[in-house]
């Protein structure tokens, strides 16, 4: 009896939906802007908003490169949306981000958008003056690059880049603002806000 019992027992697996296989990987679904941060999320108050949440196709978000235009599609982009925030101070004497940028852009499975994340930080930490900044543990992969630039004056300005993958979306935070008034830890924090949103009610 025990090899019928066995095999009774392995159909009764089979049938038993989630049982003895792998659970399904999340997929992040409905319109990318409801994961974006919003104005009140952000930790000065004298932010504005001076780019509401938009949606951005694959066009959009190649900024004109063909090639990179065409990858996206092939990974299987389905929709984005990025928002900007900004506040009025001086330069010379700010401190913290004086621009935001945040966007979220959702792929059709968690392999496309990994491949997308790769390929961004690829070519980010190759360009001229990009300097990689480790974030410690950022979603299921993540990465910061700090560029500096001298704006008009002679006054040092950073811009600080970071990026993310959560499941099928990928994330990125930029901000800008003077060298030493803004940083890294400001953008991370506003990486909280956005991973937050995609993760589901504990």
């Amino acid at each position: 009896m025990r090899p019928a019992r066995t095999l009774a027992w392995t159909v009764l697996l089979l049938l038993v939906p989630g049982c003895g296989g792998k659970p399904a990987a999340r997929v992040l679904g409905g319109p990318p802007a409801r994961y974006l941060v919003t104005l009140d999320e952000l930790a000065s108050p004298d932010f504005t908003v001076a780019d509401p949440p938009r949606a951005e196709d694959a066009a959009a978000l190649a900024r004109g490169d063909a090639s990179v235009q065409r990858s996206l599609r092939v990974d299987g982009l389905r929709s984005a949306a990025t928002t900007t925030f900004s506040r009025q101070a001086d330069l010379a004497t700010s401190d913290g981000p004086l621009e935001v940028i945040v966007t979220v852009e959702l792929f059709g499975a968690a392999a496309g958008a990994q491949d997308a994340y790769s390929r961004d930080i690829l070519g980010r930490d190759a360009s001229p003056g990009e300097v990689p900044v480790s974030t410690g543990p950022l979603g299921d992969s993540g990465h910061a690059d700090s560029l500096r630039a001298t704006a008009p004056g002679g006054i040092e300005a950073v811009e600080i880049t970071v990026e993310w993958r959560l499941a099928n979306a990928v994330n990125v935070v930029v901000v800008r603002g003077r060298y030493g008034g803004a940083r890294l830890s400001d953008a991370l924090l506003l990486t909280r806000g956005v991973d937050a949103n995609e993760r589901p009610p504990s």
